[in-house]
């Protein structure tokens, strides 16, 4: 009897199971369905049931009131006529899978209606346009988001554009493919949506909706910090034997899918409150009167990895008291920290005065009011945020300072002791790099998504594989081949922007980024591919510039080029070949669109050149037609030249269309182009 009962249980479960039908997340209201190819629908139903999708309209017009009637056109009245544009049918397998293609459509607002019937359920998706739909995907620069842009507020108050749709992919982990990923809905673009929806990724879809004048759905899947390899299916890794390793390896640990998501929750939930629930405030830390006679004493400048806490990653409190004499009593004060990794908080007496975001690199100086100054003793508190790297308060030391005037006069020195405590709040917990592990990300943000119906791909990732350049040369075009396999749609157009400039010495060696964009110039000969190059808008030493709506744009560009095959200039100079005629060498370009020039007309920056020590040095750069001549009186018997290399360079090269050049380095090796 239990026997029959648990059978009975089993297969009602079963049923119930299935007896409604299934769609993953990526359907739904407001989606956008790709023009011009096969639509691909699928879900889940009763096991052997025939299933039917049709998109379809309602339209106005005009209905006999009676079927029988013979009064002609009094017999006539107005009435919704539902007008179906496309209709598919297919049987879900003993399963309960099915999966069919809509018959390609021309572009429209609709709007339609998508709907999925079975014998007993129907599903109805309302608002649904035909238009283009482009995956954008990578790490922190492709997530970041339009509010944190350097033009979010022209952006979030102007005009909207209800013809772009985001569907943002949340992050996720798994050890095998998923069936369905966790985000959504698709959603319109207006004031509140688009403040956190990938920057880079909204003005590309602004410009291609614009270009294209069709509805645009842009689908964010990305994760700050992730790898290229997190990306890429485990089948398609185990190609390369350093991937098969590290795949294996991680297998024999036995992680399972739940531990993975205890951990990475765990670490969510540990950054949410270190970000924002400041616990050592309970304790009053920040007032002046706080006693700190048993907290320890830290020199700085200093990181804090190279301090008794070693990898401490967590909050950290400091604190540091200054005698103030009359002269800064009633005064503005400028407080100057130079770098304050990664995120910080700043006390004055007792007053929060600014705080800044989590990015390093950048020099950080904070505004005291006069009505905060006193004459005295006077208090400076800092709450740190350590979450990787070295952390601490890195200075130099001459950027450490306290000024009056604008910073002009009675500077005081804010390097030395400072008295630290990193136990009035938990330590951060962190995910175990769960989401650099090879394919993880893959099988739960990208293999789901397959294969809804594409136009092409927007990438823009690098940062986390820099320190493994060489390697990323076959691992990026392998993502590549990877995805166009599995979305069967032929060499979808794959688009990416190449690292801009960046330097720190705390997180880079030399040229490892160089060494990362030439990788990424190589994949060029790869079809259907496309680069934007951003070497020159990095304003700042930024890992994150804020300047998005450059990249977007020159994304568009490409786009428009190398997708929807428009005649136009879409790249700057590309290095084609070398020449060494005596003591100078001629390098000849491609895509030098109107002519080359120098940036604002100034002299060519970023050349240097070598002999056969192959020590570099800065040259005398000319240009000569399509061409630009290198020279240095250091080399008398040059050999081979560089441009731009190195991981923040100053370089100037363009065309007259406005495009940079991308950085390269050429010796008599054959080049990118001639080895093809």
């Amino acid at each position: 009897m239990k026997k029959i009962i648990l059978i009975f249980l089993s297969t009602f479960v079963a049923f119930c199971t299935f007896s409604q039908l299934y769609l993953p997340a990526i359907f739904s209201d407001n989606m956008v369905l790709q023009r011009e190819t096969n639509v691909a629908i699928w879900g889940t139903a009763v096991p052997n049931s025939l299933v039917s999708v049709s998109l379809t309209s309602e339209m106005s017009g005009l209905t006999a009131a009676n079927p029988l009637s013979n009064k002609g056109a009094e017999g006539l009245t107005h009435a919704a006529v539902k007008f179906t544009l496309a209709k598919q049918s297919c049987r879900a397998d003993a399963g309960g899978k099915w999966m069919l293609y809509l018959p390609p459509m021309k572009a429209s607002e609709g709007p339609w209606c998508l709907e999925i019937e079975n014998e007993s359920h129907t599903k109805i998706f309302n608002n649904v346009a035909i238009g283009d739909v482009w995956l954008a995907s990578g790490q922190s620069n492709m997530d970041f988001s339009v509010k944190n842009s350097e033009h979010a507020r022209d952006e979030i108050t102007a005009k909207q554009f209800p013809n772009i749709r985001f569907f943002a992919v949340n992050n996720a982990l798994s050890t095998t493919p998923k069936a369905d990923v966790e985000g959504g809905p698709w959603l319109k673009c207006d004031s509140n949506t688009v403040k956190n929806f990938s920057a880079v990724a909204y003005y590309f879809g602004k410009e291609i909706e614009k270009d294209q004048h069709v509805t645009i759905g842009l689908i964010k899947d990305t994760w700050s910090g992730t790898a290229c390899e997190a990306w890429v299916s485990q089948d398609m890794l185990r190609t390369m034997p350093d991937m098969k390793k590290r795949i294996d390896d991680f297998i024999q640990t036995g992680v399972t899918n739940d531990v993975i998501s205890s951990r990475t929750k765990i670490s969510s939930i540990s950054w949410s409150l270190a970000s924002t629930a400041f616990d050592g405030l309970k304790s009053k830390v920040h007032l002046p009167d706080y006693d700190d006679n048993q907290w320890k004493t830290m020199t700085v400048p200093q990181a804090i990895e190279q301090t008794e806490l070693g990898q401490y990653d967590g909050v950290i409190w400091f604190r540091k008291s200054l005698e103030l004499d009359q002269k800064y009593k009633g005064k503005d004060l400028l407080l100057s920290f130079g770098q304050l990794d990664i995120a910080a908080h700043v006390y004055f007496n007792g007053e929060l005065i600014g705080s800044t975001e989590m990015d390093f690199d950048q020099y950080r100086s904070f505004k005291v009011p006069a009505k905060y100054v006193k004459e005295g003793n006077n208090v400076v508190v800092i709450r740190l945020l350590d979450m990787w790297g070295k952390g601490g308060l890195l200075g130099p030391s001459d950027s450490m300072f306290l000024t009056t005037n604008n910073g002009k006069a009675n500077k005081m020195t804010l390097s030395g002791n400072w008295k630290y405590n990193a136990n009035l709040e938990q330590a951060f917990v962190k995910d175990d790099g769960y989401n650099k592990i090879p394919g993880l990300i893959y099988n739960a943000k990208i293999a789901p998504l397959i294969p809804y119906s594409l136009k092409g791909f927007i990438w823009y990732q690098g940062e986390g594989n820099a320190h493994r350049a060489k390697e990323y040369s076959t691992l990026f075009p392998l993502l590549i081949q990877d995805w166009r396999c599995r979305w069967k749609q032929g060499n979808l157009p794959f688009l990416f922007v190449q690292l801009p400039g960046y330097s720190s010495n705390q997180y880079q060696e030399k040229d490892q980024w160089a060494e990362l964009r030439e990788a990424q110039l190589h994949t060029l000969s790869y079809p259907n591919t496309g680069m934007a190059v951003t070497i020159d808008l990095v304003k700042a030493n930024n890992l994150h510039p804020h300047n998005k709506k450059e990249v977007g744009e020159r994304l568009a560009l490409v786009a428009r080029k190398v997708a929807y095959h428009e005649s136009i200039q879409a790249s700057g100079p590309m290095y084609e070949s070398m020449k060494v005629e005596g003591t100078s060498i001629r390098v000849q370009f491609t895509e030098v669109g109107g002519g080359l020039c120098a940036k604002d007309g100034a002299l060519l920056k970023g050349f240097t050149i070598a002999g056969e020590d192959m020590k570099f040095y800065k040259a005398t750069a000319t240009i000569d037609g399509n061409t630009v001549v290198v020279t240095s009186p250091e080399v008398k018997v040059p050999v081979a030249v560089r441009y731009g290399w190195e991981n923040k360079p100053n370089c100037n090269l363009m065309n007259k269309d406005g495009l940079p050049a991308s950085p390269f380095r050429a010796s008599p090796q054959p080049s990118p182009k001639e080895r093809e």
